[in-house]
């Protein structure tokens, strides 16, 4: 009996060893994903050993949009950036000292306990990155990028995502996300939208929210668009049968583009679907679709997703060949859509545009081919008075191929 007691106890102090081994290497890996996140978005430069605490400071105001007063006391800063004086300044020296006893924080050098005691009650900083900044007069970079993250976080300046495509409850959070999305408008974008399709300077356009954005890295960040929950699904399952794993946003849009009287009688309305009379001869259909959002952890899996979806989700001639045994996924496509914001491979990206204007949190979105972006923003201006863009974007051949009237493959 004592043998095989013995024989637990070393086996719970390797599983232990092996926890803590696996907890730190998952901690070493949120801390590079905070480096490269701050860098590609803020670019703020966090890999060498260490950070002045002005400039950390004026990397907290960039981040926050705070006026914050450049101090010694970085905590101070922290709590400021992140919304929580008011909380702070209710602390009494008690409660504070309580607080830190709680935590086990015995020491704070020369930074005050109310901010100490909040911005550990907040979860802006954990009691082990007090203790290493007490020490010192710059900041650690692994330190001063999970305290940079923390900031954008509580600001809603970082990403926004319902989780990655491997988390076990990842179609239960993907149903929750469609059970919440409908048909929106914006009297003034919806407007300008409708002009451009009736007077032919685009065939439709896309009515976008910006609380939806991923605010991901937008160099390992795919766009692609489609209309259906149970294809997501499946989707995200597939890239997980291929070993990919992503941050995945949905990012909900409305589709309005021309009804053609030739397709047939005008369906009943939905809750997702319904055609409108827009003047004489114009009808248009308003449809709840969704743009995915996928950031991957590499270039290479970016890089991959046009295989699968050409192999796995895409309808062409030859597999819709009577008696063809190729499956595909449920919601194939002959034209499905999906971009990046990088050129990556020229073989399967093609240039266009997405002539922007944003008003009121609504933004509106017609694509276009490269020559003609000029002509649609122009006459875009002349219907709003909100700014037009001209964001370039590459996107995937076989929907260059319909915008470009080339036909189907």
């Amino acid at each position: 009996m004592k043998k095989f007691n013995l024989f637990i106890g070393i086996t719970a102090i390797v599983i232990g060893f092996s926890s803590c081994t696996t907890v730190s290497d998952v901690v070493q890996n949120e801390i590079k994903d905070d480096q490269l996140y701050l860098e590609s978005v803020y670019n703020i430069d966090l890999y060498d050993t260490s950070i002045d605490l002005n400039s950390f400071i004026e990397s907290a105001k960039d981040i926050s949009g705070k006026d914050i007063s450049l101090s010694k006391d970085v905590i101070e800063a922290l709590v400021k950036a992140a919304d929580f004086e008011e909380l702070a300044l209710t602390y009494s020296d008690e409660k504070a000292s309580s607080r830190l006893d709680y935590y086990g924080v015995k020491k704070i050098g020369d930074f005050d306990a109310k901010y100490v005691a909040c911005a550990l009650d907040a979860k802006l900083i954990t009691s082990s990155d007090v203790s290493k900044l007490v020490k010192e007069d710059s900041i650690d970079g692994d330190v001063a990028a999970t305290l940079l993250m923390n900031i954008a976080q509580v600001n809603g300046v970082s990403r926004n995502y319902i989780g990655n495509i491997s988390d076990d409850d990842i179609l239960n959070k993907v149903a929750s996300a469609f059970n919440s999305y409908y048909i929106y408008s914006d009297n003034n974008l919806d407007v300008v939208g409708k002009e451009l399709v009736k007077s032919k300077a685009s065939t439709g356009y896309n009515l976008k929210k910006e609380g939806f954005n991923s605010n991901f890295i937008s160099e390992l960040t795919i766009k692609y668009g489609h209309s259906d929950e149970k294809h997501l699904k499946q989707l995200i399952a597939l890239l997980n049968s291929e070993g990919i794993d992503a941050k995945l946003q949905i990012e909900p849009k409305v589709s309005i583009y021309q009804y053609l009287l030739e397709w047939g009688p005008i369906p009943e309305p939905s809750y997702s679907y319904f055609v409108e009379q827009y003047s004489e001869d114009l009808y248009l259909v308003n449809a709840l679709e969704y743009d995915a959002l996928f950031e991957f952890e590499s270039e290479a899996d970016l890089l991959d997703f046009n295989r699968i979806i050409e192999q796995y989700s895409k309808k062409n001639s030859e597999n819709q060949k009577e008696g063809s045994d190729v499956k595909l996924i449920s919601g194939a496509w002959w034209q499905p859509l999906y971009s990046t914001t990088v050129m990556y491979d020229e073989q399967a990206y093609q240039v266009i545009y997405d002539s922007v204007a944003t008003e009121g949190g609504y933004s509106i979105h017609p694509f276009c081919l490269e020559e003609n972006k000029d002509e649609l923003s122009s006459i875009m201006q002349s219907y709003t008075d909100a700014p037009v863009v001209l964001n370039k974007m590459f996107v995937n051949n076989a929907f260059y191929r319909y915008l470009s009237g080339e036909g189907w493959e």
